[in-house]
């Protein structure tokens, strides 16, 4: 019994993974339903700590300096609406460090964020003699379960009920090796992030390659809606650029 339940679960995500391609294509083609969540101008709708935030060219700026340090990870927060089921669409670029989108995620104080993000980040990890990527399109959850999927992995997330910051992790299906989908991000220019958040299967996507695809069965921790907000990660100088931000809801209004 245990084999059947692995192989037609491997057989569900594959056809999802079609259906992605799909549906996923056609929505990009004629862009129907989606709406901006980014006027161009200004941050209306938004809310963050402004000494790090601003708009430039029509583009969402998020950086940090030397002369202007983040204390702890902060967020830009759209703070509209909260979203459960949906198809988050935006182009973006990154230098110096790690940064991300938050999903069905929850605000706390001094605008920190918990929960769902898709990871995009500059090349700051060090391996085989030269900068590397290690997390654009991973799987991960802010302060909270963390590492739940990475780059190239599909997998089921379970309950530890032992320690549930560290769930039980399945690995189900290879997307690719980490190095490859590597090659498919842009780092002189613009990347195109596409997020699917369905039920529980999240889907993370960059540049029309599949990065990650997690699906949470963690009863007691996953979320079924909240906000969308950008990260500026504490640590070295950094500087994201966010453009062309759209959303379709699945089965919303």
């Amino acid at each position: 019994m245990r084999g059947h339940r692995h192989t037609s679960i491997a057989a569900l995500f594959c056809c999802m993974i079609m259906t992605i391609f799909v549906t996923g294509n056609t929505a990009a083609e004629d862009a129907d339903g989606f709406r901006p969540l980014f006027n161009g101008k200004d941050l209306t709708g938004w809310t963050g700590d402004m000494k790090f935030w601003r708009v430039e060219n029509g583009e969402i700026v998020g950086e940090t300096t030397p002369d202007n340090e983040a204390p702890h990870n902060t967020f830009l927060i759209y703070r509209d609406k909260e979203f459960g089921n949906f198809e988050l669409k935006f182009s973006y670029q990154v230098t110096g460090y790690n940064s991300g989108v938050q999903y069905r995620s929850v605000e706390q104080d001094d605008f920190v964020v918990t929960g769902y993000q898709a990871d995009f980040e500059d090349r700051h990890h060090k391996a085989d003699g030269g900068p590397i990527d290690r997390f654009s399109g991973m799987f991960f959850e802010e302060k909270g379960r963390m590492f739940m999927g990475q780059r190239g992995e599909a997998v089921i997330v379970r309950e530890n009920t032992e320690n549930p910051r560290k769930p039980h992790i399945e690995k189900i299906a290879d997307l690719g090796t980490p190095a490859e989908l590597e090659k498919a991000i842009d780092r002189g220019g613009w990347n195109d992030y596409r997020i699917i958040a369905n039920g529980y299967q999240f889907t993370h996507i960059i540049n029309d390659h599949i990065m990650s695809i997690g699906h949470d069965e963690d009863l007691k921790h996953r979320r079924a809606s909240g906000i969308i907000a950008f990260q500026l990660h504490s640590g070295p100088p950094m500087q994201i650029r966010i453009k062309d931000l759209r959303i379709r809801e699945i089965g919303g209004e």
